[in-house]
């Protein structure tokens, strides 16, 4: 008796689990957001190629800096040593490569992405592209 009835219980159990999603979406409840474009900082500025105005010759060189921030962060993270010892070495390849991106932007183009991060309120990176 009571195997039966925990069985119906986990029965119960599971269809109202499955059936939620399905009524919740019935109800025309506004549907999640999308998590934000992720990616590092450059590949977030190449998402705003036509915002900022970039050319074919500064995506070039924005493509070359991401591949190159990539592959030294992927030379860290295969290195030996915990987090806490790497942190001096993650921070130095990121101003780095803002260096470089700086470097690459226009005065224009730097005051539209300071515009635009202020906009969107992240003081880490520029906004997602939309």
């Amino acid at each position: 008796m009571k195997s039966t009835r925990k069985y119906l219980l986990a029965v119960c159990a599971l269809a109202i689990g499955f059936a939620a999603p399905a009524i919740y979406a019935e109800e025309g409840a506004p549907p999640r957001p999308k998590k934000e474009m992720r990616g590092s900082p450059v590949e977030r500025i190449l998402g705003l190629k036509e915002k900022l105005g970039l050319t074919e010759a500064q995506v070039a060189q924005l493509k070359k800096i991401g591949e190159e921030t990539r592959a030294a962060m992927k030379a860290l993270r295969d290195k030996e040593g915990d987090r806490d010892s790497k942190k001096d070495d993650v921070k130095k390849i990121q101003d780095d490569a803002k260096a470089k991106v700086d470097a690459v932007l226009t005065a224009e183009q730097k005051a539209k992405l300071e515009a635009l991060k202020k906009e969107h309120g992240d003081k880490k990176g520029p906004p997602p592209a939309q």
